[in-house]
């Protein structure tokens, strides 16, 4: 980074001493070579903890930081700053203060842009955001309510995207990930509010789950095979059902998340009918194959799994 910041301590408009065994003691254990045995070198080199570094010119009157890395050097300067009362002054930036009395003591020119943070505030973090200021996160809109499918972000079925739909051409702030079924339809770019409201279904006539196991009532099935985002499996992806409805997929599990649901543990055994089922279960990844699909019953609120791989 080749920004220059400075930090200096004023009163009345001029620059006065900040504390030499202040930075002594914050500067010193990653001056390189060490500090002399008394004051300060003038002129040296720092390197922090994070391998981050900074040329450091000048004195208790006023000390320049030239070159400097984001991270624990700044982490540094913040707490001198916060020990001596000094002013941080990042190069082309307002003044960063940690009292509005010090406001005054600041010479005319600077006082026009200043931001007063509280003392625990000023971290090297806040002096980096003000240097390199982070674009607010975009804020997306609601994602519309699938009962079969209730965290679609989270199993990884839908994702963020600045994209327009392939279906809509609408720019919805999201995209469905998983599987699509027909014959003419975009392997990806599709937004699942075009899922949600049957848009997408109706003009490639697709589904988003190819099976079902179990039966349930044909509106059910319908929305279940049309109107829910479905999910990616090492082989084709199956639905589960509990108690005459579809069950809601809550996502790919190992064997470690299925410690939380010893019902679910049971179902996939009862599907595992072997002396090996114990071998198998503890092999289950989620990120890796084979891998457990879990679910829970809407009705019963028992909970589903079933495994495959490649």
């Amino acid at each position: 980074m080749s920004y220059s910041l400075y930090l200096c301590r004023f009163a009345d408009g001029q620059p006065v001493p900040m504390d030499e065994t202040a930075i002594r003691d914050v500067l010193g254990p990653v001056t390189v070579g060490g500090m002399p045995p008394t004051g300060v070198p003038g002129s040296w080199d720092l390197e922090a903890e994070d391998g981050g570094g900074s040329e450091v010119y000048g004195d208790a009157l006023g000390l320049t930081f030239n070159r400097f890395s984001a991270g624990r050097i700044l982490d540094r300067v913040a707490e001198l700053a916060r020990r001596t009362g000094a002013a941080v002054l990042p190069l082309g930036c307002p003044a960063l203060l940690t009292s509005q009395a010090a406001r005054r003591h600041l010479p005319e020119s600077l006082r026009a842009e200043v931001i007063v943070v509280a003392p625990e505030a000023l971290t090297g973090h806040t002096i980096q955001l003000l240097i390199s200021p982070q674009p607010e996160p975009r804020r997306r809109p609601t994602l519309p309510h699938f009962p079969y499918h209730p965290s679609p972000v989270a199993t990884g079925s839908v994702s963020p995207s600045d994209a327009p739909c392939a279906c809509c051409g609408q720019e919805r702030g999201w995209v469905y990930t998983g599987p699509v079924y027909a014959a003419d339809a975009p392997d990806s770019g599709i937004c699942p509010y075009c899922i949600a409201f049957g848009k997408a279904a109706e003009r490639y006539d697709a589904t988003f789950i190819d099976g079902i196991e179990g039966d349930v009532p044909q509106n059910v099935a319908e929305t279940l095979l049309r109107r829910t985002p479905g999910f990616l499996a090492w082989q084709t992806p199956n639905w589960l059902t509990h108690c005459g409805d579809g069950a809601e997929f809550l996502g790919p599990a190992g064997a470690k998340e299925l410690e939380k649901y010893p019902d679910a543990v049971d179902h996939l055994r009862q599907r595992w009918p072997d002396d090996r089922f114990e071998d198998f279960l503890a092999s289950l990844d989620k990120d890796d194959q084979p891998t457990a699909y879990l679910f829970r019953c809407r009705v019963c609120a028992t909970h589903l799994a079933y495994a495959d791989f490649t």
